[in-house]
């Protein structure tokens, strides 16, 4: 939804426009390829809290406009990128699962791409303060988030302290012009 709201902020025939509605398309395939994964796996207790301060969290991405919109897509985006691939290493159990791997490795690669693209679209705008302290902010509370499932993460062999370390911190290049 992020995506296409972005989009519409455009012409309909902007290369912008169709660039994020390329992204949100992705975003579409990723929701369902993750449904797909979760199928697959037994049913686990349902805690509402993480879903709860997901759902309050990604309303407030919105606030101040398109530019610091971009900005915190960009610095989430690259937050799960460096969570996948702590999910991703070679020795972890989801490597032993080459139907997971392969969906997860594709998701790693398209969100890459995507924290390429809201980063340039964003630097688009002009480096402001506003946008780095709105993406670093953005990162701290999907790290506050994630530090819920701090259990599921040392199940996958991911040290959720080091883990949460990581994702708080906007890495030094992300918004640098």
């Amino acid at each position: 939804m992020a995506f296409d709201g972005l989009a519409e902020c455009h012409a309909q025939d902007d290369p912008t426009a169709r660039t994020l509605r390329d992204i949100a398309a992705e975003e579409r395939l990723h929701d369902r390829l993750i449904r797909q994964v979760q199928s697959g796996l037994p049913e686990a207790a349902q805690d509402r809290s993480p879903i709860e301060a997901a759902r309050r969290f990604h309303i407030g991405l919105v606030r101040g406009g398109p530019a610091l919109h971009l900005a915190r897509i960009a610095a989430l985006d690259s937050a799960v990128c460096l969570m996948f691939g702590r999910l991703l290493r070679h020795d972890g159990p989801v490597a032993a699962d080459p139907e997971i791997l392969s969906i997860l490795r594709r998701i790693h690669r398209d969100e890459a791409r995507h924290v390429r693209v809201t980063r340039g679209l964003a630097l688009d705008h002009g480096l402001t303060v506003a946008m780095r302290d709105a993406a670093a902010a953005a990162r701290g509370g999907l790290a506050a988030i994630l530090r819920l499932a701090g259990d599921a993460f040392e199940a996958l062999h991911v040290d959720p302290a080091v883990l949460d370390r990581d994702l708080s911190r906007l890495p030094d290049g992300l918004l640098k012009t």
